[in-house]
C-alpha cells in the first residue's frame, strides 16, 4: 500500500509539471492567449461526448452483433477521430474571427486537450476518460494487473510508461489539430485525412483491437502499443512540422 501510494505521489506530480509548465511557458513568453487551451480542451469535450454516444449506439452494437474484430476496430477510430477532428474544426471556424489562429495558437489548441487529459488522469485516476468508452472495462483490468508487478517491472509499468504515454498522446493531440489547421488554411483535405488515419490506428487497433484481443492487459501486449504509440506520434508530428514549415507564418 506504501508503494502505491509513493508511486501516485511522484507520477502526478511528474504529470502536473508536464500539463502545466508548457502552458505556462506559452502564456508567459510566447504570449499565446490562454483562450488557445480552453478552445482546445472545449473540442475535446464535445468531441468526446459525441464520440461515446457514437460508440453506443454503432460501434458497440455491432460487437454484439459479432461484426468481425478488424470492422469494429476501425469502425471505433473512425468515429473517434470524426467527432474529435469535426469539433477541432468547428471550434476554429467559430473562433477566427474573435482571436488570431497561428502556429503557436494551434500548437496550444492541441496542448490544452493533452493537458487536460493529464488533469483528469491526475485528480479522477483517467475515469472520467474512458467512462462510457470502449475501454472502461480494460482500463480497470489493466490497473489491477499492474499493481500486483514486482519490483523494477512495477515501476516501469506504473510510472515510466504512464509519463510517456501521456506525452505521445499529447503529441499525438497537437499534431492531428495542427494538420486539420492546414487543410483550413491550403484547402488541401490530405493533411486531415491523415489526422483521421492517425486516429484509426490509435484509437481503433492500438487501443479497441487490443481491448477486444485481451492484449491490452498483458505485459507483452501493453509494450508493444507503447512501441507503437511512440512510432506513430513521432510520424504525425513529423508531418505535422514539415507541413506546416512552408505557412508557419499564416494567421487564419
Amino acid at each position: 500500500m506504501e508503494r502505491e501510494k509513493k508511486n501516485k505521489i511522484i507520477l502526478d506530480s511528474v504529470l502536473l509539471f508536464i500539463a502545466i509548465a508548457p502552458i505556462f511557458y506559452f502564456i508567459q513568453i510566447e504570449k499565446v492567449s490562454y483562450w488557445a487551451f480552453l478552445l482546445g480542451a472545449g473540442s475535446w469535450g464535445i468531441g468526446s461526448a459525441l464520440k461515446v454516444v457514437a460508440h453506443q449506439l454503432i460501434v458497440k452494437r455491432l460487437q454484439e452483433k459479432n461484426t468481425s474484430l478488424i470492422t469494429t476496430s476501425f469502425l471505433n477510430g473512425l468515429q473517434s477521430g470524426f467527432f474529435e477532428l469535426a469539433a477541432a474544426f468547428i471550434v476554429i471556424l467559430l473562433m477566427k474571427d474573435k482571436m488570431d489562429f497561428d502556429y503557436n495558437a494551434i500548437v496550444c489548441f492541441g496542448l490544452g486537450i493533452g493537458s487536460y487529459e493529464i488533469l483528469l488522469v491526475v485528480f479522477f485516476k483517467g475515469k472520467d476518460i474512458f467512462h462510457g468508452t470502449a475501454l472502461e472495462e480494460s482500463s480497470g483490468k489493466l490497473s489491477e494487473y499492474l499493481d500486483k508487478l514486482e519490483g523494477s517491472r512495477y515501476y516501469c509499468f506504473n510510472l515510466l510508461l504512464p509519463i510517456a504515454e501521456r506525452l505521445m498522446a499529447t503529441t499525438i493531440h497537437i499534431s492531428t489539430r495542427g494538420l486539420v489547421f492546414i487543410t483550413m488554411i491550403t484547402g488541401n483535405i490530405f493533411p486531415i485525412i491523415i489526422a483521421l488515419s492517425v486516429f484509426i490506428i490509435v484509437d481503433g487497433f492500438l487501443a479497441y483491437y487490443s481491448h477486444l484481443s485481451g492484449k491490452l492487459i498483458t505485459k507483452k501486449g501493453y509494450i508493444q502499443i507503447h512501441i507503437n504509440l511512440l512510432v506513430i506520434s513521432i510520424l504525425s508530428s513529423a508531418t505535422f512540422i514539415v507541413l506546416m514549415t512552408p505557412i508557419k507564418d499564416v494567421i487564419y
